[in-house]
C-alpha cells in the first residue's frame, strides 16, 4: 500500500466481495481508498490495467486521481481514469461511429432563439433552465406527454424540437446522446456486451451518489456478467444534484440493486475539528433516506463555531468582514476563508462590503454579476433615463416594460433618427402617432424625469409600482411559468444594494465599482483572496474558515424545496458545514429582503443557536460609549443568560442590555 491506511480504509481496499459500496464520510480519504484499491488489484490480484476502469464526474477530478495514483505508486502506466461521458465516447468511437459533440454556444443560441420568440428579453438563468429541462427529459426516459417541465409546455416542446432537429441535420450529439446510444447498442448486441464485460472486469466509481438512472443502468448491464466487479465510493449525505437526476436511494439500496453487494464504511473524518464533526452529525441525522453510519473525528482539538443573528444582510456582511480582517491580522491569509451561500444572488451584499473595505475576493462562479440580471438592467435603465433623457439605449430598454404600444417600426425609427434628439421628443413629433398617445408619452417623460427629484429608494419604488414595472414582471412570470416570488427576490436584493447610496448618481457609480471588482476577480488565474461560492460550487473542497450566510427559512432550506425536497436541502447545508477544517461561522439575519425571517430549522436541529453567545471582544472593565446614555464601564458579562451585559454609567446608574442588540444596531462602541 502506498500510504498508511486506517482500519476502515484497509477493510475497504481489501474487500473481496464482487460488489462493494464504500460509504465515505466527509474528509475520510475516499480518493486514497480508490487509488489504493487500484494498486491492490494491479499488484496483488495481478489484474491488467486494461481490465480496470475508474470513473468520476469531472475531467479535472479524473486527471487529479490519475496523477495521485501514478505519483503514490511510482507508475508510468495506469488504467482508464475518466468520466462516464468520456467512457461512452470511447465506446462509440470503437464501434466505428463518427462523434461530434455540439458546442455549448450553439446550444445556448438555439434555446435563446426559441425563448426570444415569446419574450422581448430573456435572462441567462432561464436559458440554463431550458437546457437542463431538455437533459432531464432525455435521461428520464418518460414519454413527452408525462414529462413535467418547469417551462411552459409549448415553449419546452419547441425548444426540444429545434434542438434535436439541429443536431440531426448537422450530425451532432450531446453527452446525454452518448449515454443513450451506448445503452441501446449494448442492449441490442449481446456479443458486444459480452466483449465489454470481459474488458471492464473491475469498475470503480467515485461520487457514486451523483449517478443518474442511465449511468446506474449501464453499471448494472456490465455488472450482470458472472465475473464483473463494482467498487463504488460515495456518500448519500452529500447527494445534492437531484436536479440532474441523482438519487440517494442508489446508495441506500446498493445491496439490492447489485447482486451480493456489501457496504463498507469510512468512518473517520480527518478534515474537520472535533466539534465541527459532532455538530454536522446532529444536523444530518434528521434525514431518513440514508445509511445508518458512525462518523468519528480524528482531530481532538475544538475549532471555533459561532452563530450570529444580525439585524439584516448589511450587518451580516460587516460582521463577517470584521472576522476576516481580524483573522488576517493574526496571520490567516484571505485565501483560507470561504463564504458560502444557497444561491448566487445572495453574494451581492457580501461583494459590496468586501469591495468597500478593499478585501480581495474570488468568485468561483466567474460569470455571475447580480447587476447583469435582466430586472436589474431594466431598473438601472429607468434610473439612467431619469438623469439623461437623451440616453437612447436606456429608452429602448424600458419603453415597453410594461407594454406601451411602441411598435418595432417606431423603435427602429428612433434608432435611425438623423439627429441626436430626446427619444420622447422624436415620438411626440412623429406625425402618425395619435394625439392621445403623444399625451401619454409626454406624461411618461415627466414621470421619469421626476425620479431624479426624489430619494433613491422612492425612485425605485415609483418605477416598480407607479410606472407599472411589477405588472410587467407578473405577465413575464405567467408566460414563462416562473415563480413571481423569485422575481420579487431580485427586486428586494436590488433595493438592499441601493441602501448605501443617497442619489442615483452615487448608486450608478457604486454599480460600476462593483462591476470592476467582479471583473478583477475574473482575471485571477488561481485562488486569490476570500472565496465566494454557492455550496454546490465547493463540493469536494475544504477551507480553514467557512462562513455560511443567510441561514434562515426560505433561503436554506429554499422556499421552493421545503415541501417536496427538504432532505436534499439538509444535505446541502451539511455539505456547507463539512467544508470547514478549523472554524465555522454561521449567520441568520433577522431581516432579509425587507422581511423578518425565522432562523433556519437546520441551525436549530444542530443546536447551533445554543452555542455560547459571542462577546464581540468586549470584557468586564472595558470603557464603552452608549449612543443614548453616554460613557460607561462594563460591570458584568453573562454569556449564558441571553448575552446580558450590565453597564455602570458615570452617575453611578446600572443598566442591563442585550450585547448582541447593542452591537447589531451600532448602539455601542469602545471608548478611549
Amino acid at each position: 500500500m502506498g500510504v498508511n491506511l486506517d482500519k476502515y480504509q484497509m477493510s475497504a481496499v481489501k474487500a473481496e466481495e464482487r460488489n462493494a459500496l464504500i460509504v465515505a464520510a466527509p474528509g475520510s480519504g475516499k480518493t486514497t481508498v480508490i487509488i489504493n484499491k487500484v494498486d491492490h488489484l494491479v499488484e496483488n490480484k495481478k489484474v491488467p490495467n486494461g481490465n480496470i476502469i475508474v470513473i468520476t464526474f469531472t475531467k479535472a477530478a479524473a486527471q487529479n486521481m490519475k496523477n495521485r495514483y501514478e505519483a503514490a505508486f511510482n507508475k508510468n502506466r495506469s488504467p482508464f481514469f475518466g468520466t462516464f461521458h468520456g467512457l461512452f465516447y470511447k465506446i462509440l468511437l470503437r464501434s466505428g461511429k463518427n462523434i461530434e459533440i455540439i458546442d455549448g454556444s450553439i446550444v445556448h443560441k438555439i434555446v435563446s432563439n426559441v425563448l426570444m420568440k415569446y419574450f422581448d428579453e430573456i435572462n441567462e438563468d432561464k436559458v440554463k433552465e431550458a437546457v437542463n429541462n431538455i437533459s432531464l427529459f432525455k435521461t428520464s426516459r418518460v414519454p413527452l406527454s408525462e414529462f413535467k417541465s418547469s417551462l411552459a409546455k409549448e415553449i419546452f416542446i419547441e425548444a426540444l424540437e429545434k434542438y434535436e432537429d439541429y443536431k440531426k441535420e448537422n450530425n451532432k450529439r450531446d453527452f446525454d446522446d452518448l449515454a443513450i446510444e451506448v445503452l441501446e447498442m449494448l442492449q441490442r448486441d449481446e456479443n458486444m456486451l459480452e466483449s465489454y464485460r470481459k474488458l471492464f472486469r473491475y469498475v470503480l466509481v467515485d461520487e457514486f451518489q451523483d449517478c443518474d438512472e442511465m449511468q446506474v443502468d449501464f453499471l448494472k448491464l456490465i455488472n450482470d456478467g458472472k465475473e464483473n466487479s463494482l467498487f463504488a465510493v460515495g456518500d448519500e449525505d452529500q447527494c445534492i444534484y437531484s436536479f440532474r437526476g441523482s438519487k440517494p436511494e442508489y446508495m441506500v439500496s446498493f445491496d439490492k440493486i447489485f447482486k451480493n453487494g456489501k457496504k463498507y464504511y469510512l468512518s473517520v473524518n480527518y478534515r474537520s475539528k472535533m466539534n465541527i464533526v459532532d455538530k454536522s452529525k446532529e444536523i444530518i441525522r434528521f434525514n431518513k433516506e440514508r445509511n445508518n453510519k458512525e462518523i468519528h473525528w480524528n482531530r481532538e482539538a475544538e475549532g471555533i463555531i459561532k452563530w450570529f443573528n444580525p439585524y439584516n444582510e448589511k450587518m451580516q456582511g460587516e460582521s463577517l468582514a470584521d472576522i476576516i480582517e481580524k483573522n488576517r491580522s493574526l496571520g490567516t491569509p484571505y485565501e483560507d476563508n470561504a463564504i458560502l451561500y444557497r444561491t448566487n444572488i445572495e453574494s451581492m451584499t457580501i461583494i459590496e462590503v468586501l469591495a468597500k473595505r478593499k478585501i480581495p475576493f474570488t468568485l468561483l462562479d466567474r460569470e455571475y454579476n447580480f447587476f447583469e440580471n435582466f430586472i436589474c438592467k431594466d431598473l438601472i435603465a429607468y434610473l439612467k433615463l431619469s438623469i439623461n433623457q437623451f440616453d437612447l439605449e436606456s429608452f429602448i430598454q424600458i419603453i415597453n416594460k410594461p407594454f406601451r404600444y411602441i411598435s418595432k417600426g417606431n423603435i427602429a425609427y428612433i434608432k435611425n433618427y438623423a439627429k441626436e434628439e430626446n427619444p420622447f421628443d422624436i415620438l411626440i413629433s412623429k406625425e402618425d402617432i395619435p394625439p392621445f398617445q403623444k399625451k401619454k408619452f409626454d406624461d411618461l417623460r415627466k414621470e421619469i424625469n421626476y425620479l431624479n427629484k426624489i430619494s433613491l429608494s422612492a425612485a425605485i419604488s415609483c418605477i416598480i409600482t407607479d410606472l407599472g414595472y411589477m405588472e410587467h414582471l407578473k405577465g413575464y412570470a405567467k408566460k414563462l411559468n416562473q415563480s413571481i416570488e423569485d422575481l420579487e427576490d431580485i427586486i428586494e436584493e436590488f433595493k438592499v444594494a441601493a441602501e448605501g447610496s443617497k442619489t442615483i448618481f452615487e448608486f450608478l457609480s457604486h454599480i460600476e465599482e462593483v462591476k470592476q471588482s467582479i471583473e478583477e476577480s475574473k482575471k485571477k488565474t488561481k485562488r486569490e483572496g476570500v472565496i465566494l461560492s454557492t455550496i454546490h460550487g465547493v463540493k469536494g473542497m475544504e477551507f480553514k474558515n467557512v462562513y455560511v450566510i443567510n441561514c434562515v427559512e426560505e433561503t436554506i432550506p429554499h422556499a421552493n424545496s421545503i415541501k417536496d425536497n427538504i432532505e436534499e436541502e439538509r444535505r446541502l447545508f451539511y455539505v456547507g458545514v463539512t467544508r470547514a477544517i478549523d472554524n465555522l461561522y454561521l449567520f441568520s439575519p433577522r431581516n432579509r429582503k425587507g422581511q423578518f425571517k425565522e432562523v433556519s430549522r437546520f441551525i436549530i436541529e444542530g443546536k447551533l443557536n445554543d452555542l455560547p453567545v459571542d462577546t464581540f471582544g468586549y470584557e468586564v472593565g472595558n470603557k464603552v460609549a452608549h449612543r443614548t446614555y453616554g460613557v460607561a464601564e462594563i460591570a458584568e458579562l453573562d454569556e449564558k443568560d441571553n448575552d446580558k451585559i450590565k453597564l455602570k454609567f458615570g452617575d453611578g446608574t446600572f443598566r442591563s442590555f442585550s450585547l448582541k442588540v447593542l452591537v447589531d444596531n451600532n448602539l455601542i462602541e469602545r471608548a478611549e
